[in-house]
């Protein structure tokens, strides 16, 4: 076991279902990840994210922001391809509410040391923001480029 540390720059869209069904924004931010890496294969972190942007729904549009912390479990898979799920809590603007959260990835590039690995990567991040009755689900689908070191 080591420790486990990353950050990445994302660019994405949401969209409401439910009560906020027609809402669609684009968003732009960052991540911060600090965890363990178990073993060669598997991590266990937690993923903070933050995104700001404009969205609107019927003829009100404005400005919005995001923020996310998840636990993610992570599985490196063959082809140098990561898969990773968890959940937590976010913030949608004002309302806030459970979390579910999934990443896909490649790493292009990766340097091993001794000891210590050092890796580029992108990925395409699902966040699912269930912010209550009155808001509903919001999907936030964003491609980041990272780097993590562990």
């Amino acid at each position: 076991m080591r420790l486990r540390n990353g950050f990445s720059l994302s660019a994405g869209q949401e969209y409401g279902s439910g009560p906020s069904s027609g809402l669609s924004g684009s968003l732009f931010g960052g991540d911060w990840r600090i965890g363990m890496q178990l073993d060669d294969l598997y991590a266990v972190y937690l993923d903070t994210h933050l995104s700001f942007g404009t969205a609107h729904i019927g003829a009100a549009s404005g400005y919005t922001s995001n923020f996310a912390a998840a636990v993610i479990a992570e599985r490196q898979l063959p082809m140098r391809t990561f898969v990773g799920a968890g959940g937590g809590w976010g913030v949608l603007n004002n309302p806030d509410g459970p979390l579910g959260q999934i990443r896909l990835g490649w790493f292009p590039f990766e340097q091993s040391k001794t000891e210590k690995a050092r890796r580029l990567n992108v990925a395409l991040d699902g966040r699912w923001y269930f912010a209550g009755d009155q808001i509903g689900t919001v999907t936030q689908i964003a491609l980041t480029l990272g780097y993590d070191r562990f």
